[in-house]
């Protein structure tokens, strides 16, 4: 139990720094990081199968 709160907590941080953070970077940044992710999470994939 004390394992899944930290987690939903690090959650709502991230969330919420996201939030902030999208009040002050202009549009184009975003759609970087997204590209970026989605570049990481597809290499992360490709090296557990």
């Amino acid at each position: 139990m004390r394992r899944h709160s930290k987690t939903i907590g690090r959650i709502l941080a991230c969330a919420g720094v996201m939030v902030i953070l999208s009040l002050v970077l202009p549009t184009s940044f975003w759609w970087f990081i997204l590209g970026v992710f989605l570049i990481c999470v597809g290499i992360t994939i490709m090296k557990r199968c």
